[in-house]
């Protein structure tokens, strides 16, 4: 595995809301379905690319474009926006997790739980929350209304 895939598993990792060691952790990693090898897609990765484009996508959108009007200029719209991006985000990484355990798509001997899916869902949408929060104290200053929201 490459730096940034390394460095992102630990990004996602250090909240601890999931199993990591011979749990979901190592799943997401990558490891194939006889546990040999790291040989499939990082979940992570997946995940932090979604992360990444869904809430650019929906800060963006507030500040420069649909939402960039007098009526959405108050927090409780930009943060409807935001846990709208967290939601999204929750989903996706519980799906991706969850599907894999539901059709068995996993090393058997790893102790994997649903209630480990929730929780990579939970740490998507914190991570999304975050990113949403960095996004916007970035770029509000260039927005013609929305400049002054969140804070």
């Amino acid at each position: 595995m490459n730096a940034i895939t390394e460095f992102l598993i630990t990004l996602f990792e250090s909240i601890g809301l999931y199993s990591t060691q011979n749990g979901l952790g190592e799943h997401l990693r990558g490891l194939d379905i006889e546990g040999i090898d790291y040989s499939n897609q990082s979940v992570y990765v997946m995940v932090f690319l979604c992360l990444f484009i869904v809430n650019l996508i929906i800060i963006f959108n507030y500040y420069f474009g649909i939402l960039n009007r007098i009526p959405f200029n108050r927090f409780l719209w930009w943060l409807s926006n935001v846990i709208v991006g967290a939601t999204i985000l929750f989903f996706v990484a519980f799906l991706y997790a969850n599907n894999d355990l539901t059709t068995g798509n996993i090393y058997s001997k790893l102790s994997v739980t649903s209630s480990d899916c929730v929780g990579f869902g939970f740490t998507a949408a914190i991570y999304s929350i975050l990113w949403s929060l960095f996004l916007s104290v970035a770029i509000k200053w260039k927005s013609s209304v929305n400049k002054k929201v969140p804070f």
